[in-house]
Formats: C-alpha cells, structure tokens, sequence
C-alpha cells in the first residue's frame, strides 16, 4: 500500500526527478545561509556558533545526497531488474532520509535557539545593546548587522520545509525498494 503506485515507471522518474529538485533546494538554500550568515560567525568559545555550522552542513551534505537519490531512482525506473542498483537506492535513500530528518531537527533547535536569544547568538562580535533593531553599519560591527537576523530565519524555515519534504521523498524510495527487493515492512 505505501509503495503500490511507486513501482510504476513513470511514477518512480517522477519521484526521482522531485527528488533531485528539493535536494537542489535543500543544498542552494543552506549555501545561501552559509555564505550570508554563519561566514560572519567565528567558531570560538565566545560566538558558540558551532551548532550552526554543524546544522547547516548536515543540510549541505543532504541536499546532494537527495540529488544522488533522485538519480538512482530515474535509473532504476528504466532498470528494475539490477538488485545492484536496487540496493544502491536501498541504502542511500535509508542514509539520505536519516540526514534530511536529523537536519530537520538540527535547523529546527537552531531557530529556536536563535528566536529565544533574540538573535544575539549571530551577533557576538557586534557592541551594541540591542542587536536586532540596530540598523546603521557603525564600527561596532565588523559586518553589516542589517537583516542578518530576519534573514537568517527566512532561510532556515524554508530549509526546514524542504528537509522535511526531502525526508518523506527519500522515505517514499526507501519503501519502494524494499517492495522491489520483498523485504517485510511494506505490505
């Protein structure tokens, strides 16, 4: 029943190719995050932004990993019969949905660490009392502070979004497979 309509062709391509699409998602976005957020923080004991950076990559690490995903199931939509590539999907769709999920969880505990210290976290080096509303680029920051807070929440919930949506895809492939292979699980 959870894979019935998956062991059609068509329908595996097509769940390959969503596949490859949010994994691209999943890695441009937490790109995007690194390179306009966590390249600010300095990983030592007084910015204690190493959480983040674990976080995001984990999500990096799992976008391409739905991307490899994805292509192994278009291949074996055309090639069901090769238990190679069946337990290729098998065992990278099990590693790819555990990361997307665990990312989830990691970007999630993250934005709430974040929106309960009012964004301070992301703004150690900066010496100015209230952080968030403070939007003039001065010398008290070595970068510009401006948006980096509301910025920064933006890209995570939609990460979050699309590591979630990554993990019920690569889920899908995984239960696929198992019918593929007559493993139990999928009845």
């Amino acid at each position: 029943m959870c894979c019935d309509n998956l062991e059609e062709p068509l329908a595996l391509m097509k769940m390959g190719l969503s596949v490859i699409l949010v994994g691209h998602v999943n890695f441009l976005l937490g790109a995007l995050v690194h390179g306009i957020v966590l390249r600010q923080i300095n990983l030592h004991e007084k910015a204690r932004g190493m959480g983040y950076a674990i976080s995001n990559v984990v999500t990096l690490i799992s976008g391409m990993m739905g991307v490899v995903v994805g292509i192994l199931a278009i291949i074996l939509s055309k090639n069901k019969k090769s238990k190679r590539l069946t337990w290729s999907l098998f065992s990278i769709s099990l590693v790819s949905s555990l990361m997307a999920g665990g990312s989830t969880i990691g970007l999630f505990a993250s934005l709430v660490k974040t929106i309960v210290n009012g964004g301070r976290m992301l703004l150690t080096h900066c010496h100015f009392p209230d952080a968030i509303d403070y939007s003039s680029v001065t010398n008290e920051c070595p970068f510009d502070p401006t948006r980096v807070y509301s910025t920064t929440i933006i890209l995570w919930v939609g990460l979050i979004v699309s590591c979630s949506i990554q993990m019920v895809f690569s889920a899908r492939c995984l239960a696929a497979c198992v019918k593929f292979l007559g493993l139990p699980g999928c009845p």
